[in-house]
């Protein structure tokens, strides 16, 4: 079939299948390419798959008068089901129904979030609409994605590289990394991950990454550090100035010989950096890099085991819903010591209000559990808007 002819008509069909008009008007706006195909033989050419399908029962074609008989007006929608049979396709409801019945038996056990994601996705690919970045003729995609969702939902990624997961749960190294373009959508339907709003940093706090981004850490302690126990050494990172990087998953036991006077996370380098040359007062200093991985999830943990009760945690970061999202997962990976908001509720002029988004995000925080919420309420009752870290001089926990 003429290329022309046949975009003409696959553009009739997704109109039907979305619910929307059942007639292509021809004119430069709605068939470019139409009047593109300027010589006889073309429009010959276009008006002949026209017709083909028109006798097939699948369309009707409008048509001038008099000395304009040849002029195509509009093409109309006789017979959907017809006109998708003459193009060799599939109708979207048809393609949905493929998608369902293989990605339904694999959410038997899968939490609600992700089942009401296909049903949403469902609804889209049945009016021909994407979900997800995938349209409905791309089966395998969307099969994957939901794969690496439910998968990803049930841990089954913990303790791997992003590669390793791939060719362990698809068969292939790099299958799921073509995929993130598309997943991180899919995956915030997690009402727990739905306020990490970018995508990168999504995909760290989850841990599908390469490799465990390294943390960088001031402070004293000493760490049991090597590739593999066996080979490990104590080092002592009290000395080194104005910090240190490590590998997270290298660390196989945290010592500390004195307590420091407190220990404080920090979400952003810059902060980071200033805070580390800027302050010395003899602190154990972490940077998160935004939302902390996994891994520094881990060690933050073990800091939390070997630190005495006395010694109060504190964490430093932006004043918007990502910032409290960032604390609140520090918070939870330390259950023997409180964390306390550091500079994060500090009156500054000039601060851009929160935006009705914003309100509704740190509303919806309010009234639940947890060390985040207070600090929503405090921020919404003072008006104080949306500040970012970097605009605040860094302080010792101590002057507090």
């Amino acid at each position: 079939m003429y290329p022309v002819a046949r975009d003409l008509l696959r553009k009739l069909l997704d109109q039907a299948d979305r619910g929307g008009r059942y007639t292509v008007r021809i004119n430069e706006r709605s068939a470019r390419a139409y009047f593109a195909a300027t010589s006889p033989a073309e429009r010959d050419a276009i008006h002949a798959a026209l017709e083909n399908a028109e006798a097939a029962g699948a369309v009707t074609l409008d048509w001038g008068r008099g000395a304009a008989s040849r002029d195509l007006i509009r093409i109309r929608l006789a017979d959907a089901d017809r006109l998708a049979a003459h193009l060799g396709e599939s109708r979207a409801a048809q393609l949905a129904e493929r998608i369902e019945q293989a990605i339904r038996p694999m959410l038997q056990d899968a939490p609600p979030w992700l089942c009401t994601a296909l049903d949403d996705a469902l609804a889209r690919w049945r009016r021909g609409a994407n979900a997800f970045g995938t349209s409905a003729a791309d089966t395998e995609t969307a099969q994957r994605l939901f794969q690496v969702a439910r998968a990803v939902a049930a841990g089954e990624h913990r303790e791997l590289d992003l590669r390793r997961f791939s060719v362990r749960l698809l068969g292939d190294t790099k299958a799921v990394e073509r995929l993130l373009g598309r997943l991180a959508g899919l995956l915030r339907r997690n009402p727990d991950w739905a306020e990490i709003d970018d995508d990168n940093q999504l995909y760290q706090a989850l841990g599908l990454e390469k490799f465990p981004p390294p943390v960088f850490i001031r402070g004293p302690v000493r760490l049991h550090y090597g590739l593999v126990p066996a080979d490990a050494r104590d080092w002592d990172l009290t000395p080194l100035r104005p910090y240190v990087a490590i590998a997270p998953d290298a660390v196989h036991a945290v010592h500390v010989d004195a307590a420091p006077p407190y220990l404080l996370t920090i979400e952003n380098l810059a902060s980071f950096q200033r805070h580390v040359r800027e302050v010395a007062d003899g602190g154990l200093v972490l940077y998160t890099a935004g939302f902390p991985a996994p891994a520094l999830i881990r060690f933050i943990g073990n800091l939390d085991t070997v630190l005495p009760v006395h010694c109060p945690f504190f964490h430093w970061g932006d004043r918007d819903a990502g910032g409290l999202a960032i604390l609140q997962a520090v918070a939870a990976a330390c259950p023997r010591h409180p964390v306390q908001p550091h500079l994060m509720d500090r009156s500054t002029p000039d601060c851009p209000a929160f935006s009705a988004d914003e309100v509704r995000r740190l509303q919806r925080l309010v009234g639940a559990d947890g060390t985040a919420p207070p600090l929503a309420r405090r921020w919404l009752d003072a008006d104080l808007g949306r500040l970012e870290q970097e605009a605040v001089d860094p302080e010792s926990p101590l002057t507090g």
